[in-house]
């Protein structure tokens, strides 16, 4: 019987590395098309099947004590997916503020130091390191940047686990649920904000080990002191989410509540707590212009209150009118990576609650610690929600969830009392994998912007670039520049020209057309000198393939069709996803 596992276990182990090889042929190989609304629409599907296999598979031979070689596929399926931007050619993966991130790689690379602009200059500096040592150009860095903070996720994610939950079949399922890709249309991008949510387990996981170890030897304190030192610099919200972590420890060890030894919370040091708030507001103090612009904010604020982040997503909602199947898919493959696992970790709660008796198991000692890191978690979630002070774009806040840290070991413990406590059946561990792939398969088809959830792909052509850097030349600092949708002035960053200024005007809906009008001068009174036209495929394509902004119509496909034959506009620049047209 064990040869036969054994064989199994080979068959499954080959047939996955030979659909990797696969999937890195048609990697290889694939013919960049330029811009495309649906990156998910440059593969056929049963490129995304071979990936769904290798997940499943991997799960299967983890769970029956395979690791190293199932860890492996998991590594390799991860990469690959990870790859899909850079190998269909794309400058970047991202446009507006990570054209300006590229820019700022540049600017520390060429000057050694970082703009003024720069409060969260961490990532930047890594990037700008990495592109000194390798050689390649900024653009290439920020793919190296983003593979190398998703798999620093995972290791971080591993290893505070691992700390929590230390028994080996928890283990194996938090490896498996680890390489969700729970970090969506982050894990391609090289934001601040993105990347250090990232890089907050491995934090975690310092800090527990530090707080755990009563001796406070040397090489874990340094170590602890100096990441804990890195922190004011890589994103305010990084900041905001440990620094009230660790006043939620600091202010139970003052208590000293009997009641609360259940939760085995360690023991913080009030001068270890300090390293976080000094180092922060000494950042804070030192970067003059953050200082400007906490003043500006201040001044807004007591003027007029600023919307808060559920309000402005349920009011982007309500313009998009969906349907009830509608929302029901945008919920699955956008939030289930968050939905699914929650049902999970609500259900094991009660079922605990009930049979608290298994708490005086050694496997759940710290159940009750990570139950309430996660309701800290949440409680800090709702407060970036709902507070009208602290704002972010809608996405940024909800698609990057703090509940995340604590809610993947959770839900390891959920998936392991419910289906392999008692028994570790092929039915058992096959069900688990099933549930596992299944959530895992609605993060692969929403870590991608693609019109499935709402949202048009993202990604940076290089003849965008070389077009905006032909045009830039050619035009002279007071020519108006007309465009649709697109943050063009981006270009001056990605340039390294962070203070050249655009004469940028944004065109009405329908580009100001009506029914029996095709002058686009005349009817744009504010465009009655010598004007430039910009038009990215970017801006044609959003509202013509996305469902949600196809609702909206603020542009129809005849529109752009009117302004190609506008005989008091002439093209002067045609590249596979630029346009650029001059008033006569």
């Amino acid at each position: 019987m064990k040869t036969d596992k054994n064989q199994i276990f080979l068959f499954l182990s080959t047939v996955c590395f030979i659909l990797l090889i696969r999937n890195a042929l048609l990697l290889k190989f694939i013919e960049p098309v330029g811009y495309i609304a649906d990156i998910y629409s440059a593969f056929p599907f049963n490129f995304y099947l071979g990936f769904i296999f290798c997940y499943f598979a991997s799960s299967l031979l983890i769970l029956y004590g395979k690791k190293i070689i199932g860890a492996s596929i998991l590594c390799l399926n991860h990469l690959e997916i990870l790859l899909i931007p850079y190998m269909l050619g794309y400058y970047s993966m991202g446009r507006a503020d990570a054209m300006s991130y590229i820019g700022e790689y540049l600017q520390i690379a060429n000057t050694g130091h970082f703009a003024n602009w720069d409060i969260y200059p961490a990532n930047h500096v890594i990037g700008a390191c990495i592109s000194i040592i390798s050689g390649l150009e900024a653009n290439l860095t920020s793919f190296i940047v983003l593979i190398l903070f998703s798999f620093i996720f995972i290791m971080g994610i591993y290893l505070f686990s691992r700390e929590m939950l230390p028994y080996p079949c928890i283990k194996s399922l938090v490896i498996i649920s680890s390489f969700i890709l729970y970090l969506g249309n982050y894990h391609f991008l090289n934001a601040p904000h993105g990347l250090f949510f990232a890089f907050i387990p491995l934090y975690l996981f310092v800090m527990y080990s530090y707080f755990s170890d009563k001796k406070y030897n040397v090489p874990s304190s340094m170590i602890f002191v100096i990441v804990t030192l890195l922190i004011p610099y890589t994103h305010p919200f990084v900041v905001l989410f440990l620094m009230a972590i660790f006043l939620f420890h600091l202010i139970l060890k003052i208590l000293s509540i009997s009641h609360l030894g259940i939760l085995k919370i360690p023991s913080v040091n009030l001068m270890s707590f300090l390293i976080l708030p000094v180092s922060f507001f000494s950042w804070l103090i030192y970067n003059e212009k953050l200082m400007g612009d906490l003043r500006r904010s201040y001044i807004s604020y007591i003027n007029k209150v600023t919307e808060p982040v559920f309000l402005e997503t349920t009011d982007k909602l309500a313009k998009v009118n969906f349907g009830f199947l509608e929302y029901f898919q945008f919920l699955c493959i956008f939030y289930g990576r968050y939905i699914f696992p929650t049902i999970f970790i609500i259900a094991s709660f009660i079922f605990i609650y009930y049979n608290r008796n298994l708490l005086k198991n050694n496997i759940f000692i710290n159940y009750p610690y990570l139950v309430t890191l996660y309701i800290i978690s949440l409680f800090i979630q709702f407060f970036l929600i709902l507070n009208p002070i602290i704002s972010h774009q809608p996405e940024r806040i909800i698609n990057l969830n703090f509940i995340l840290y604590a809610q993947i070991p959770i839900f390891a413990l959920a998936i392991y009392v419910f289906f392999l406590r008692k028994s570790k059946s092929i039915y058992s561990i096959s069900l688990v994998c099933f549930i596992l792939v299944s959530i895992w398969t609605f993060s692969l088809f929403g870590c991608l912007d693609s019109p499935k959830v709402s949202r048009t792909n993202s990604a940076l052509t290089y003849n965008e670039v070389e077009g905006m850097s032909w045009f830039y030349n050619l035009k002279n600092d007071s020519s108006i520049v007309s465009v649709p949708l697109s943050q063009i002035n981006r270009f001056h960053d990605l340039f390294g020209e962070k203070y050249a200024k655009d004469s940028l005007r944004r065109f009405p809906d329908h580009f100001g057309y009506s029914n029996n009008s095709s002058n686009i001068k005349k009817v744009n009174l504010e465009l009655d000198s010598h004007f430039y036209i910009v038009l990215l495929t970017i801006d044609e394509l959003l509202y013509q393939e996305v469902p949600s902004y196809i609702k909206v119509g603020r542009y129809y496909k005849s529109d752009f069709t009117k302004l190609r034959n506008d005989t008091s506009v002439n093209k002067i620049y045609d590249s596979m996803n630029i346009e650029i047209f001059s008033s006569i």
